[in-house]
């Protein structure tokens, strides 16, 4: 309780008060402390606010890298089902150097060669096996036909790739470079050539040596040894002298360093060499519609050295191989 205090004023009057504590209030103190907690406050929600930022734009990279990657996953899978439609080869280890082919199966009765050609067609007795060591009595493989104009040989890499036409009858067909490949790197084997022109006139050459790298040197030709009456006077032949060592070249897939030879060539694949022309023998181009064996120029089959004018195609065409001998199977590989 608080003691009263007396006070006597000039009119003699009295009256008392009550003792009051002195209170020493600083307002602006109080002012200071309540901004500087405000302050700290403020920079702890910025700290926050910087930090969720930061989270936030770490969880949009991992998620742009998740979609990046998923998104290629689902195009490469896509490309890899578009590639399994479009060759309609089953699931199974490959052997051969494209790793969409496998090896061609072998009858364990009669040894001979099963050929998978185009989407499903197959060539059997392939290669049998002869008792004889003499070569002329070993099979040919016809591995390409041209007599009519009803399958176009204006086609896609993997189309020259796989094989494609008339398979069955063997009329007008390619058997594909991978097959190409698999047999001329197990088997020694040599090439027959047969032209026919506008007069009926067939001539043919043999050569020793022909062989096919893999796809990833673009199917690549040797070729060498020839013997025959193609070229005019028999004082070389054209394929070997400008061909030789020549890739393989789709409208789609040219090989050549400079030209787009296919194009030069109506669209046909072959093995192309460098230089304007591009050709001086092209088995695989059009054939006439009518007698007089005229064909736009460089479009047609050619084969400078019988008949030099580029705007000349031959009736009928068909290469084959024959196996001279069994490759090294360690080898075979290039």
């Amino acid at each position: 309780m608080l003691s009263p205090t007396t006070i006597t004023i000039p009119d003699n009057s009295k009256f008392s008060l009550i003792n009051c504590p002195r209170t020493s209030r600083r307002p602006f103190n109080i002012t200071v402390e309540r901004c500087y907690i405000l302050l700290i406050h403020l920079f702890l929600y910025i700290i926050i606010f910087i930090l969720i930022c930061i989270r936030f734009g770490q969880l949009n990279t991992k998620q742009e890298k998740i979609l990046s990657t998923l998104n290629l996953n689902h195009n490469v899978t896509l490309y890899q089902e578009s590639q399994n439609r479009l060759l309609n080869y089953p699931n199974h280890k490959p052997d051969c150097s494209c790793q969409q082919f496998s090896y061609p199966k072998r009858n364990q009765t009669t040894r001979c060669l099963d050929l998978r050609v185009g989407i499903s067609e197959t060539i059997s007795n392939v290669f049998c096996p002869s008792s004889s060591t003499e070569y002329e009595h070993n099979q040919w493989l016809m591995i390409q036909n041209r007599r009519t104009n009803h399958i176009n040989f204006n086609r896609t890499w993997i189309e020259y790739q796989r094989g494609f036409g008339n398979i069955v009858d063997q009329l007008d067909f390619w058997i594909g470079n991978e097959n190409l490949y698999w047999l001329t790197n197990n088997y020694h084997c040599r090439l027959k050539i047969e032209l026919t022109d506008w007069y009926n006139e067939t001539r043919k050459g043999i050569y020793e040596l022909f062989h096919i790298s893999n796809q990833h040197d673009d199917y690549r030709m040797q070729i060498d040894g020839y013997s025959g009456n193609i070229d005019a006077y028999n004082k070389f032949d054209s394929f070997s002298r400008w061909h030789n060592n020549a890739p393989f070249s789709t409208y789609d897939h040219p090989a050549t360093e400079t030209t787009n030879c296919p194009d030069l060539h109506g669209g046909v694949g072959w093995w192309y060499h460098s230089g304007d022309e591009c050709a001086h023998v092209q088995l695989n181009g059009f054939l006439p519609t009518h007698g007089d064996g005229l064909v736009p120029y460089n479009t047609g089959i050619l084969w400078i050295g019988w008949k030099s004018d580029r705007h000349f195609s031959f009736q009928h065409v068909h290469m084959s191989i024959q196996p001279k001998l069994r490759r090294d199977r360690n080898r075979h590989r290039r």
